[in-house]
């Protein structure tokens, strides 16, 4: 029983391995006749190995290129951005431009204004300097200039005198650079210039005369007198400016016979200074 099984099942085997065989053969029956050549078979499947290999190589570059293609959109979107950040630069650009513009404009108008400023700047350091020689020089005038000045008067009543007499006024009041000495009565001028000369007289004597005359060294210049017949209290007075060398006298003088009348207010005062030097 076992070996007629055994049998059976070889006997399925072979039959089935002859069908194999029968397909395999109308396979190839199939196939053109020059492919039923083995090394054409061999071209053939190495073609559609390559075919599948070219078809994957395809793929990968489809997707490669969908990558650049992602990439290169984000390249241009970066690019407008970029483009759009350039215009706005420009913008600020133009608009820094033209506001440099407006700056140098306003730069040379002050450069013309500094210009002018400094032309009067100089002007006015150069009437400073002139000014400053006039001060200077004042100054020094001031300073070297003799200071001249005196008044003096009589301490009591004088006369009737018999000759022309030099008044004497013994109560000095002012004599600013000693030129008056009022032992004498004499002004000895101490420098060449101008100087200005008053006085002032009283008479009150009834039947008398009053009066002064002023001289320059021997030379009367003026003379003021004034006849009293009522006793009263009378006043009168004159002044000169004169032109003096150094050591040039000027006096007051009573004429023979008159009279001039004094007390404690002073009446009678001889005055003079110097207005201006004319040579140092």
């Amino acid at each position: 029983m076992k070996r007629t099984a055994v049998l059976t099942l070889l006997l399925l085997f072979t039959i089935s391995m002859q069908d194999a065989e029968t397909a395999e053969a109308s396979k190839s029956s199939d196939l053109p006749t020059e492919l039923k050549q083995p090394e054409l078979r061999d071209i053939v499947y190495k073609q559609g190995a390559m075919l599948v290999e070219l078809k994957t190589q395809i793929k990968h570059m489809e997707k490669d290129n969908e990558a650049l293609k992602t990439k290169l959109m984000k390249q241009m979107k970066q690019s407008k951005q970029t483009v759009t950040k350039m215009e706005t630069m420009n913008k600020h650009i133009s608009a820094q431009s033209a506001e440099l513009t407006v700056i140098r404009t306003a730069l040379a108008s002050s450069e013309g204004d500094v210009q002018k400023l400094k032309k009067e700047n100089a002007a006015l350091t150069k009437r400073l300097t002139v000014s400053e020689g006039i001060v200077k020089k004042l100054k020094k005038e001031v300073t070297e200039k003799p200071k001249v000045a005196f008044s003096a008067g009589l301490s009591a009543p004088v006369g009737p005198l018999n000759t022309l007499t030099i008044l004497i006024y013994t109560k000095v009041f002012t004599n600013i650079g000693e030129g008056y000495n009022p032992n004498t009565g004499v002004f000895t001028a101490p420098t060449t210039g101008v100087y200005y000369f008053r006085f002032t007289a009283c008479g009150s004597s009834n039947g008398h005369y009053s009066g002064v005359s002023l001289y320059r060294n021997q030379e009367r210049l003026t003379h003021l007198s004034e006849y009293n017949s009522d006793g009263y209290v009378r006043h009168f007075s004159g002044g000169l400016t004169l032109q003096l060398e150094k050591g040039d006298v000027v006096d007051m003088r009573i004429p023979s016979n008159y009279k001039l009348y004094d007390d404690s207010y002073k009446r009678n005062i001889f005055s003079g200074f110097l207005l201006f030097p004319t040579s140092l």
